[in-house]
């Protein structure tokens, strides 16, 4: 972080000192005691486990030079002279200095916003826009109020780059976060029906995702997927630089042939680029084409990034496959809605395997009241793919199994299970040599833990 003065802080904060202190210079902003460095100043942020307030002495101890708190604990008596800021709520405190710290910033900032694949999206935009520059991007999926601020403060002005996530369930939250972030590049992905609970309809979520370009800056670009016909349909409304990815021929970045290899995929890209991407997933071709287009609204030359993904690998839990004793495991748990569910499937149908293709699949959540009827389509596609084994983990799930059946999947070849925990040694040793196991479901389900399971069984 470039360093700022704890006067600025407590403007950009719009704080009141209640220990009044030299204006001292501060090297970093920290959100956890265990990793203060010396020279930060320290948010006290309350979570639904964890209440910040309980650790400032603890930091105070660490090497932080300051506080920012949202009411006032005990302090030890010996450190009545250090500086503390009070605001009504720290979480947006630690926003609005986010906001006026990444003002002070030169890089460029893209912020990635969509229903699906924004954080492959991300690392893949980190690692090719790492051939032209220096650049931070965002650790794993910090995408939202803490995650953001916690990003932009890596950031320094050595740094030519800066890739930002921006997740959303609700109405506002992304113009928060593209309020923050003011991003030169905003990419929407796509928009499909996801957090339907929180935003209402897909006119809902189209909406939610539009709020990225509200703080576009002034010669920003709008980066977008043209054959989601939600985003073009935000596009058509923007009157901004637009730069288009995608199978269409309307894409500025187009892929326009594309075969599967062993591990991934031979594309062209706009009749000329040839490259190797080694990702399994027929949708990270998409992927692939927004972060090409990122560089390409930045004014790079992309026609020399032949061999750019050679190294690149998927994030944690996502299509990571994992062999365990005789069975090969294809975890794609972190997160699931009806349209990254139906990517795994069609992944899951296209690929050769020696044994029976099984699905291990739990509930889509906030999906409100679509819900049921969502899982049911899921059964259905199940089906009809052909897949040899379904077992549904959750009362949503069940849905699943029971559209399965109806739409002719053998009762013997369909199983549910109320939750995880309730998966036992004898249903696992229904499982054969060479059996390929894809396992999808939303982050509250945690159905990475089914992967223990196994391995405590074997």
């Amino acid at each position: 972080m470039e360093y700022l003065y704890f006067n600025e802080i407590l403007e950009a904060v719009n704080g009141q000192m209640l220990c009044a202190g030299k204006n001292v210079k501060v090297k970093g902003v920290s959100i956890d005691s265990r990793t203060i460095q010396n020279g930060d100043i320290f948010f006290a942020l309350k979570g639904e486990r964890v209440d910040g307030h309980h650790y400032i002495v603890p930091a105070m101890k660490a090497g932080a030079v300051g506080a920012v708190v949202s009411h006032v604990e005990k302090i030890d008596s010996g450190y009545e002279h250090f500086p503390v800021i009070r605001v009504k709520d720290t979480v947006t405190a630690l926003g609005d200095l986010a906001r006026y710290y990444r003002q002070k910033l030169t890089a460029k900032i893209i912020g990635i916003t969509g229903s699906n694949g924004k954080t492959t999206t991300k690392e893949m935009t980190y690692h090719v826009l790492s051939q032209f520059g220096s650049v931070v991007r965002s650790q794993r999926s910090f995408n939202n109020f803490i995650g953001v601020p916690v990003t932009i403060f890596e950031i320094e002005n050595r740094h030519q780059y800066g890739v930002l996530e921006m997740g959303t369930n609700a109405p506002g939250e992304i113009r928060r976060l593209s309020e923050i972030g003011a991003p030169d590049i905003a990419v929407i992905l796509n928009v499909s029906q996801t957090h339907l609970e929180g935003l209402g309809s897909m006119a809902g979520v189209a909406s939610a995702k539009g709020e990225i370009l509200e703080n576009l800056s002034k010669d920003g670009v709008f980066v977008y997927n043209v054959d989601n016909l939600w985003c073009v349909k935000i596009a058509d409304g923007f009157k901004g630089k637009k730069v288009g990815f995608g199978f269409s021929p309307h894409a500025h970045i187009r892929c326009t042939n594309a075969k599967r290899g062993d591990e991934g995929y031979r594309l062209v890209i706009n009749g000329c680029l040839e490259i190797y991407l080694p990702v399994p997933g027929y949708h990270n071709i998409t992927n692939c084409l927004a972060s090409f287009a990122v560089c390409h609204a930045l004014g790079h030359n992309i026609y020399h990034l032949k061999e750019v993904f050679s190294s690149f690998k998927l994030p944690q839990m996502r299509i990571e496959h994992q062999r365990i004793g005789n069975i090969t495991f294809i975890n794609d748990a972190y997160n699931a809605n009806p349209e990254s569910v139906r990517a795994a499937l069609a992944y899951l149908h296209e690929i050769n395997t020696k044994g029976r293709k099984v699905f291990i699949c739990g509930d889509m959540l906030e999906l409100g009241s679509d819900a049921v009827q969502l899982h049911r389509e899921i059964g259905e596609t199940v089906a009809h793919l052909g897949i040899d084994l379904l077992w549904a983990v959750g009362n949503y799930a069940a849905e699943i199994a029971k559209a399965a059946k109806l739409a002719g999947m053998p009762d013997r070849r369909v199983v549910s299970f109320k939750d995880v925990a309730d998966i036992a040694a004898s249903e696992m040793s229904e499982f054969r040599e060479n059996d390929t196991v894809l396992i999808k479901g939303s982050r509250g389900m945690r159905m990475e833990n089914i992967l223990e399971k196994f391995r405590n069984y074997g």
